[in-house]
């Protein structure tokens, strides 16, 4: 039986300055994305945190579900509430990076980005990002960045495509969710200045991850496998995806828009 998050623990060895210092634990929740979510604004400062040990519904992109074990990993939601207009993907990204640049420490293998929103090691996925927005009128209210990591499930249902993996696969050093909590929160905080001012060491350290930076790959496109073969040029200020065609022009691809698949993962229609 796995212990549950020790919160006088995590908020005594507290590494940021702002981020998390609100922090919500529930025991159990259905979403921590859609509790922060329905929470009535004043209710809700810049940089809360939302941890549960056991998320009975929680979600990943597409509605695709996101199943964790009670108290065995980390699923938390952050909230932040930016005063100015910069690509969400990016942000995205940086957090992925930022969790990634946490996770490395205790990993023997290199851990890479999924666009848009995933953590791979060894083919095999170790953390989710789901961010959302809440809009007033026209301007975001609040920014929702949802984080799966798995630490100690050792059994994960495989609900896609490929296989997962926990930390605790990876590692023989120990460590706790309290922990990492902090350093994933301390890490995720000096990227969001980087964010906030657009600083390119960012861009830099995303593309350093990004499956297919750099690599001739193919690409799908609302699950349409397209047939050229493109150059990931990264990612760019904007948080678009530059890819280099086969007539070597720049196309810009958005969030929503495409998957990078490595030519050796690539399958031909029939």
């Amino acid at each position: 039986m796995s212990n549950p998050f020790h919160v006088d623990e995590f908020k005594k060895n507290s590494l940021t300055e702002w981020l998390g210092r609100d922090f919500i634990y529930l025991n159990e929740v259905e979403s921590t994305n859609t509790y922060l979510k329905r929470l009535p604004s004043d209710q809700l400062g810049h940089g809360t945190v939302l941890l549960t040990d056991n998320q009975t519904a929680g979600r990943g992109q597409y509605e695709k579900s996101w199943i964790s074990d009670p108290c065995k990993n980390l699923t938390f939601t952050i909230a932040l509430k930016p005063e100015i207009n910069v690509s969400l993907t990016l942000l995205t990204l940086g957090c992925a990076s930022a969790v990634s640049d946490v996770l490395q420490k205790y990993s023997p293998n290199p851990l890479r980005i999924k666009w848009p929103n995933d953590i791979f090691v060894n083919d095999k996925k170790l953390a989710g990002i789901l961010t959302e927005s809440v809009f007033m009128g026209n301007r975001i209210e609040r920014v929702l960045i949802g984080i799966g990591i798995n630490i100690n499930q050792t059994e994960i249902q495989q609900l896609n495509s490929y296989s997962s993996c926990s930390l605790t696969d990876l590692s023989t050093v120990k460590f706790t969710r309290e922990e990492l909590l902090n350093e994933c929160l301390h890490e995720i905080e000096l990227m969001y200045e980087k964010w906030v001012h657009s600083s390119p060491v960012m861009i830099k350290s995303i593309n350093s991850k990004l499956i297919g930076y750099g690599e001739w790959v193919k690409i799908q496109v609302y699950n349409e496998l397209l047939p050229d073969t493109f150059k990931c040029l990264g990612v760019n200020g904007k948080g678009e995806l530059l890819m280099l065609n086969e007539q070597l022009d720049v196309d810009k691809f958005s969030y929503e828009q495409v998957r990078i698949v490595p030519i050796k993962q690539a399958v031909p229609k029939v």
